[in-house]
């Protein structure tokens, strides 16, 4: 059974995620008595981070709640909060991490983690690459509406390609990419780009579920095949808490976060 103190913070975020709640609410959403409840908001009440709304004696935040959350917002910095989670995931699966935003129908790499092992893929802060070859272009391309997706089509369309880089696909088969990265939730990049490279890559979501970035891990081709399951699991995991991070904080886009950031710090 939780604490006390448990419940006293879950009813503050009760508080602050629905505005004005009653008792019977709260003891709903717990699972405790309406005494209990009652207890856990006046307690709130008393330490000044809720009060009564006194035409409908319902409870909601106050000013010392709100005052409280806009100084912790202020010290908070995303960039760090976002590094900490890509270096996190980087130790955990000893392979490079990259984190990406759309820009001008590019791959624009923003962020990374290098790879502490040997024959380690370094992918450029700041470089621009391909939507249609790499597994963070099809993840974020895949969440646009129909008509951005359609500007991205359009500049497939005038792609050129690197005689010793496969072809770019051709429009019809990228909307197939399209429509599985949007089914499985995350996409892949088997030597697309790079022959002798594979990615996989999964959306990162801010505001209103909004994807903002999308975070991938670069893996040389030898080493790939035996741990993409693994990839996969511990690429949602940091997706998941990444995206958890800047709801909360209410990020509805990145690029203009990381504008001072954009060239390699090595």
């Amino acid at each position: 059974m939780l604490s006390s103190a448990a419940n006293t913070l879950r009813t503050l975020e009760y508080l602050a995620e629905n505005g004005e709640v009653g008792v019977s609410e709260v003891g709903r959403y717990l699972g405790v008595t309406a005494g209990t409840a009652h207890r856990l908001i006046s307690t709130l009440v008393e330490t000044g981070f809720a009060e009564q709304n006194p035409s409908n004696r319902r409870y909601r935040p106050s000013t010392r709640l709100i005052i409280v959350a806009e100084q912790v917002r202020r010290r908070l910095s995303v960039r760090e909060i976002v590094h900490r989670e890509l270096t996190e995931l980087a130790r955990t699966v000893r392979e490079t991490v990259n984190l990406a935003v759309l820009d001008d129908n590019k791959v624009l790499y923003i962020d990374k983690v290098l790879s502490d092992r040997p024959f380690g893929v370094d992918a450029r802060i700041g470089s621009r690459l391909p939507v249609s070859r790499t597994a963070l272009g099809k993840v974020l391309a895949a969440a646009l509406s129909p008509s951005q997706q359609e500007d991205v089509l359009r500049a497939i369309r005038h792609e050129t390609s690197d005689p010793d880089a496969p072809p770019p696909p051709s429009v019809s088969e990228f909307r197939k990419r399209l429509d599985l990265a949007q089914s499985l939730g995350y996409a892949e990049d088997l030597g697309e780009y790079l022959p002798d490279i594979c990615c996989i890559a999964t959306a990162i979501r801010g505001r209103d579920d909004r994807v903002v970035a999308a975070i991938s891990i670069t893996v040389p081709r030898s080493r790939f095949s035996r741990i993409e399951s693994s990839l996969l699991e511990q690429i949602q995991l940091s997706a998941k808490a990444i995206s958890h991070s800047l709801r909360g904080l209410g990020v509805d886009e990145l690029r203009s976060t990381y504008g001072a950031f954009l060239h390699d710090p090595a």
